[in-house]
Order: structure tokens, then sequence, then C-alpha cells
């Protein structure tokens, strides 16, 4: 038999670990399936099955509409414009509607948070000072011509009936160990046994949980990082993203109040005061707050 041909446990489990990826990458079977022209070895429900075998949490929301909705509001506050105008100057690979647009405005208007979100601050070994963030390329800029990328903590969507150590675990196999996730190695010992926030801030119509990781030093390596969404991971030093010293790049919203909330987390723990969960709103509410589209 030659060295270059599987087996056919071989070449099975190889196909299954490819309709793990293509979930990840999609975000649903239902994505997936229309990907591939419903031409698929593989019914719907043996699928699911696959997903919950290989211990994948599923996806609370498309993350790709997140980062639309998020970089359309902040594009609104920025320009001030009616909400129509700016939607007509969207590329045709802008997929959420305008009624949800407008029902996702009104809900930041008035204060109301629909739904709910996991955010990690993930920090190396033993510096709690160093935070991982990556290039966010589940959607191009809005603006054209603009290439993808804004700067971002690792983020998805989050249900609000999860257990904290699933919210975590979603956000971890999305864009952070994606590789390890897919090869079934994934490194279950860097959830914390009773993970708790610091911080919950409002971004658009989504509360946002915050969570510190701090990781091993063997897993702190830039090559054990890997993910369909977030690219480039890199360490930087919080107080140049809280400062906004990265003048280079553009953050999400809400990546620089989270950066300054993480340096008084840390200010908390030494001088050894219990941690109580901050709660704010993003800049991106409080401008959106005084515009009238």
């Amino acid at each position: 038999m030659s060295k270059d041909r599987l087996s056919p446990l071989e070449s099975e489990e190889k196909f299954r670990s490819w309709l793990v990826a293509e979930y990840l990458k999609s975000g649903s079977v239902d994505e997936v399936y229309k990907k591939h022209r419903y031409n698929l070895p593989i019914s719907y429900p043996s699928y699911q099955r696959l997903l919950d075998e290989w211990g994948i949490v599923k996806a609370a929301g498309p993350n790709s509409r997140l980062s639309e909705t998020i970089a359309f509001l902040a594009q609104l506050a920025e320009e001030k414009i009616s909400l129509e105008a700016l939607y007509r100057r969207m590329p045709p690979s802008f997929r959420t509607s305008l009624a949800t647009m407008y029902r996702v405005y009104q809900h930041v208007k008035e204060g109301i948070t629909r739904r709910a979100g996991t955010v990690l601050v993930v920090t190396p070994g033993n510096n709690p000072d160093k935070v991982l963030v990556g290039s966010d390329v589940s959607t191009p800029r809005l603006e054209w011509g603009k290439p993808f990328g804004s700067l971002s903590f690792p983020i998805g969507f989050s249900r609000k009936s999860d257990s904290k150590r699933e919210a975590i675990l979603r956000v971890l196999q999305q864009e952070v160990f994606t590789a390890q996730t897919i090869a079934r190695s994934f490194p279950d010992e860097v959830i914390p046994d009773n993970p708790k926030p610091f911080l919950y801030i409002d971004v658009a119509d989504i509360r946002v949980s915050v969570y510190p990781l701090a990781l091993p030093v063997n897993l702190s390596r830039i090559e054990s990082f890997s993910s369909f969404k977030l690219e480039s991971h890199r360490f930087v030093d919080v107080s140049d993203i809280a400062s906004g010293n990265l003048r280079e790049e553009i953050l999400r919203a809400g990546v620089s109040e989270i950066a300054g909330a993480y340096q008084r987390y840390l200010l908390q723990e030494e001088t050894e005061q219990e941690a109580i969960p901050f709660i704010e709103k993003s800049m991106l509410n409080l401008r959106l707050a005084e515009v009238s589209v």
C-alpha cells in the first residue's frame, strides 16, 4: 500500500475533521450546505451529531453580522448622517437588512440590550499587562477599498442560557484555538473552574461579559493561536490600547474601553479588593445616543 494512501478509517476521520472546519468557517450547518450547494454526503442530523461528538459549542449568532452591525453603527456615529443614506452606500457584500439596522439603532437609543456576547482578555504566562488581540476578518471594512482587519479582542455572541464555561469555550474554539479544536486537542485546562467577568459593557444592543483568561507559558506562543475569523494574533501592551497609542490600528468598538476597565481590574487585584464587575456603556453607544437619524 502506498504511504500516501489513507485507510478507510483515516479517510473517514479526515472527512469528519473537514466538516468541523467548514462549520467553524461558516458559522452554521445551514451555511455549509448552502456553500456546497447542498451536495454533501452526510445528513443534516448526522452533521449536528458530529459537532456534538467533537465537543463544538454551537454558534449563538452569526458573528459576521455582529461585525457588520458594530462597524455600521460606528460609521453612523462618526458621520452623523441619516441611517438610510449610510445604508445605501454599503457594498453588495453587506448582509444585514435595513430593518435590522433600524431596530438595533432604536434599541441603542432606548438603552435596551437584546443580545448577549462574550469577550476574552487573554494574557500570556505570568504577564498580565500583555493582552491577546487580532485582526477581525469576519467581515470587510464598510468603506470601499479599505482592507479587512479592525483590531479586536476574541469576541462572539452568547446565549443568555449559556453557562460561563460554554460562553468562554465557544469564543476560544472560534477565535483562539481553532486548529486544536479541529484536531480534537483543545486545551481544556485553560478555562478556570469558576470564571468571573470583570466587566459588563453594552456595545450596540449587546450586553458583553468580559472575562480575564491567563494562559500557561506553554500555550502563550503566537503559533498556538488560530482562527478563521481573527487573524494575525499578537500580544500588545494593554496600556497602548487604553491610551490610544496604537494609532495605525482601527479598533473595534468597545476595545479601548475594555482595555481601560482591565487596567482598573488589575489595580483591584493588586490592592486585594474584591473584584466587583464594572458596568459600562461603550463610547459607541454614548455617541449614538447623541445622533438623530
